[in-house]
């Protein structure tokens, strides 16, 4: 009997079949008038501080008629708990009788999502400007998430980066191309702040999106390069003179990636394979007819490279602000990919593991070239944090416009909260007394952060009106106490 192969495709999705419709038909509730419908006006619990500022300025950007109820999701999303479906937001934000008002934000904010970034740039230029002389980081990279049912647009089987022992090596939901910027933090290492998100759509689901919303099919580097180029024309915009380095994992060192960014003046910094095809660099000798010769004729072989014993060379790298040692090795090479001449670091993890990184300015050094290439792992921090504290993913819409409106709140909620509690000491972040067995200098977590921006609005919500007295002192302490069980 033949043995069943394995194929490297992913596998097409299958449903039993569609689920009945809904029992809120939009339909009648417009034809038929409500005169006793309640109107929410603002979140039980509203935001504060820079949190409130923000939300309030991204808000200017929507329609002057719903834009109030952009910071009422936000203080929704702040609050919920559990399991952060679209209507845990609602209800925690006090959302009334005008619910369905709160889905159709969710998909103006899908649809606008690139204008309403420009404020949170504006913020992060004004205190983090680089200057004439330094650079931005920007990483991509993509990351997928699991829905269920028939009914969820844009919806199909991806690859699943981090199966655990119960899971497969393929999901069914959506996969986010997403572009983040790495900011150093003085204790905290390196935050990436996400800003912009597209969504993959695989070619064979492609044609449902396109009879509905006329969406067209795109690889995922010319999702990756857009979100390049529409961010790095903000800054410009917005009066940045600082240049831009785009680092990316091997999956994106693709040509149609790469050299438009290098023709923008970016810096590419990426990791490549181990069988990358690279060529010494090329000889031209005055007076040959002819172009002049891009590649060199040998080819280098890296692996060859890494296990010849000469040549490493022991450095000190910042690697997520902490000083590492390692052995490495670096020269200059020529490749089809990048169409000029490139420095490649072969970085020895172990023995006998080693990873080649690529740095399309030669310039650079490797302890720069390696910082950079470590740094990028905080976007894959920021994967988790967005889909384990803010549920990413879990907000249970089928419109692929609500989708991606829901993705971009809990990612811009996600860079509120870090923006937020930047020049916070560890102390009023975290409070560890009622944890002894915790290590009580371990750097807050984003969700000790989220806790205690939540902490503070419900504080504000149940305590400015108590008035401060003696006799007020235990009332003060059971509440504070309460709302510590709370959040």
């Amino acid at each position: 009997m033949a043995k069943n192969i394995r194929s490297g495709r992913p596998p097409q999705a299958r449903h039993s079949g569609k689920s009945n419709r809904s029992q809120h038909d939009k339909r009648k509730r417009l034809a038929n008038h409500n005169p006793d419908r309640r109107h929410t006006t603002q979140a039980s619990v509203p935001l504060i501080g820079g949190v409130a500022v923000m939300a309030k300025a991204m808000s200017r950007l929507l329609d002057r008629r719903i834009a109030f109820r952009l910071p009422i999701i936000f203080a929704g999303a702040m609050l919920a708990g559990g399991r952060r479906t679209a209507a845990s937001w609602f209800r925690c934000a006090g959302v009334k009788d005008d619910w369905d008002r709160f889905y159709e934000l969710l998909q103006t904010i899908g649809k606008n999502a690139a204008s309403m970034m420009v404020p949170l740039l504006g913020f992060v230029l004004t205190k983090f400007d680089p200057g004439e002389q330094g650079h931005w980081t920007l990483m991509i990279d993509d990351s997928p998430t699991k829905r269920f049912g028939p009914c969820v647009e844009a919806a199909n089987i991806h690859h699943n980066p981090t199966p655990g022992p119960g899971d497969g090596e393929w999901l069914y939901g959506h996969n986010w191309v997403c572009l983040a910027l790495a900011l150093g933090h003085p204790s905290f290492g390196v935050i990436a702040l996400p800003l912009l998100s597209l969504l993959y759509v695989r070619r064979v689901g492609i044609e449902a999106l396109q009879t509905r919303h006329g969406w067209e099919f795109r690889t995922k580097h010319e999702l990756a390069l857009d979100l390049c180029q529409r961010v790095m024309g903000v800054l410009g915009g917005i009066g940045s003179k600082a240049g831009f380095v785009v680092v990316f994992d091997g999956a994106y060192a693709a040509k149609s990636l790469v050299r438009p960014l290098i023709a923008q003046g970016a810096t590419v910094v990426t990791r490549i394979r181990r069988d990358a095809k690279l060529f010494d660099l090329p000889v031209n000798k005055i007076g040959q007819r002819g172009r002049p010769r891009k590649y060199g004729q040998s080819r280098i072989s890296l692996a060859k490279r890494a296990g010849h014993r000469d040549g490493w060379q022991t450095i000190n790298y910042l690697c997520r602000g902490v000083v590492s040692e390692g052995r490495c090795k670096t020269f200059l090479a020529t490749s089809q990919i990048f169409g000029i001449p490139v420095r490649v670091v072969l970085l020895e993890h172990a023995s006998g593991n080693w990873a080649a990184y690529v740095s399309t300015d030669t310039s650079m050094s490797v302890e720069a070239i390696l910082k950079i290439v470590s740094d990028r792992w905080s976007i894959e921090e920021h994967f988790h944090d967005v889909k384990e504290i803010w549920g990413a993913g879990e907000q249970q819409v089928r419109n692929v416009w609500s989708s991606i409106g829901c993705w971009h709140v809990c990612g811009w909620l996600y860079a509120l909260v870090e923006l937020e509690s930047w020049e916070e000491p560890s102390e009023r972040l975290v409070d560890r007394s009622d944890r002894p067995w915790d290590t009580p200098d371990r750097r807050p977590s984003h969700n000790d952060r989220r806790r205690s921006i939540a902490r503070k609005m419900l504080h504000e919500a149940f305590l400015i009106d108590l008035p401060d007295v003696p006799d007020n002192t235990k009332f003060h302490d059971r509440i504070e106490r309460l709302l510590a069980l709370a959040v």
